[in-house]
C-alpha cells in the first residue's frame, strides 16, 4: 500500500505541475502591466494620463548621458516634481517630442548607490556645492543631453525657500514663462 500510496501522490503531483503549466502557457501577462505614461499618471497627479514620460534606472541615466536624451529627475513625495512635470509634459507633446526618460532617484541618493554617484560626478559642473563640500541632485531637475553634450540644466525651483507653496509659485504667469523656456529647449534639441 506504501508504493501505491506512493504512486498516486507522485501522479497527482504531476497533474498539478501539467495544470500549472498550461495555466501559465494561456495567461496573458500584458493585462497586469501598467505602461509608463499610467504609472506616471498615478505618481504625478497634476499630470495626465497622455504623458510623454519613460521610467528609466540610474544605469540608464548614466547611460544617455553620453548620447541623446530628456531627463526629468524627481520622485512624487517631492510636490514641486508634479507641478514641474505637467508643464513640461505640456510643452514637449506641442514641441513635438514624444518621450521624456523619468528617473526617481530619492533611494539611489539615500542609498548612495554607486551609478546615482556617478551620475552626479557627470553633472558635478551644473549642481550646488553644499559647505561641506557634497553634490547631491535635487528634485526637480531637467537635463537635455545632445551628442554627449549638455545642451540645457535646470533645476530652478529645486531650491526655493521661504513658505512659497508651489501652487503659489506656478502661477499663471510663472507657468507660462517656464513653459516656453521648456518649449526654446525643445526645439534646440531637436535641432
Amino acid at each position: 500500500m506504501n508504493k501505491k500510496l506512493k504512486r498516486v501522490l507522485q501522479g497527482l503531483l504531476f497533474i498539478i505541475i501539467i495544470i500549472g503549466f498550461i495555466y501559465i502557457g494561456t495567461r496573458d501577462f500584458n493585462q497586469e502591466v501598467v505602461v509608463d505614461n499610467e504609472r506616471f499618471d498615478q505618481d504625478y497627479i497634476n499630470v495626465s494620463k497622455d504623458n510623454v514620460f519613460k521610467y528609466v534606472n540610474a544605469g540608464e541615466v548614466y547611460a544617455k548621458l553620453k548620447g541623446n536624451a530628456i531627463i526629468f529627475m524627481g520622485y512624487p513625495a517631492n510636490i514641486w516634481s508634479g507641478y514641474y512635470a505637467n508643464i513640461l509634459n505640456e510643452a514637449a507633446k506641442d514641441t513635438g517630442i514624444d518621450e521624456i526618460l523619468y528617473y526617481d532617484f530619492y533611494e539611489d541618493r539615500e542609498n548612495h548607490n554607486a551609478t546615482y554617484q556617478s551620475i552626479v560626478l557627470n553633472l558635478s559642473s551644473y549642481l550646488v556645492t553644499l559647505d561641506d563640500g557634497t553634490q547631491e541632485l535635487y528634485a526637480p531637475t531637467l537635463v537635455i543631453v545632445k551628442n554627449g553634450k549638455i545642451l540645457a540644466f535646470d533645476n530652478e525651483t529645486a531650491f526655493t525657500t521661504g513658505n512659497i507653496t508651489p501652487e503659489d509659485y506656478w502661477n499663471e504667469y510663472q507657468t507660462g514663462i517656464k513653459y516656453n523656456v521648456f518649449k526654446t529647449m525643445f526645439e534646440d534639441y531637436l535641432e
